[in-house]
């Protein structure tokens, strides 16, 4: 999080299902988050680069058309180096996704989730220090979909 500052954490949150956006905007701002949104990679990134204060969260859904979760998450970390990623999707991540998740600061929640699931993932990803992740091991954080 950054931490030249006291406020609320901020969150931008991105799915191209515009009632999901919604409902995750809604929970994490009842629970004291500022929240900017968007159902797109392109308007997303748009809010990311003109936010004050900076994004300290991106939760993006993964598959998205147009710009997917990923490349968001890679654009947006180029504005913000200290940008932390919950990618939200209702399939098992791929290899891609999977070496982005070991690079740390990094978490997946499957959908469907319950609100408490994404408030849960949300405060475990923003507490993420940088650490350096030996290949093959990951610390996903999110639901056990086995």
């Amino acid at each position: 999080m950054n931490s030249k500052r006291e406020s609320a954490p901020t969150v931008l949150v991105v799915d191209d299902q515009e009632n999901l956006t919604c409902l995750m905007r809604k929970t994490l701002e009842s629970s004291g988050f500022l929240v900017l949104a968007a159902n797109n990679g392109a308007d997303a990134l748009a809010l990311c680069c003109d936010a004050d204060p900076p994004v300290d969260l991106l939760v993006t859904d993964y598959s998205m058309p147009g710009m997917t979760g990923l490349e968001l998450s890679h654009e947006c970390c180029r504005l913000n180096g200290e940008l932390r990623v919950l990618y939200v999707s209702g399939s098992w991540p791929g290899d891609d996704l999977r070496a982005d998740l070991d690079a740390g600061r990094r978490g997946f929640l499957a959908k469907p989730f319950r609100q408490s699931d994404l408030l849960r993932s949300a405060k475990a990803v923003l507490a993420m220090e940088p650490v350096e992740v030996p290949y093959g091991e990951n610390h996903w954080i999110g639901l056990d979909i086995n």
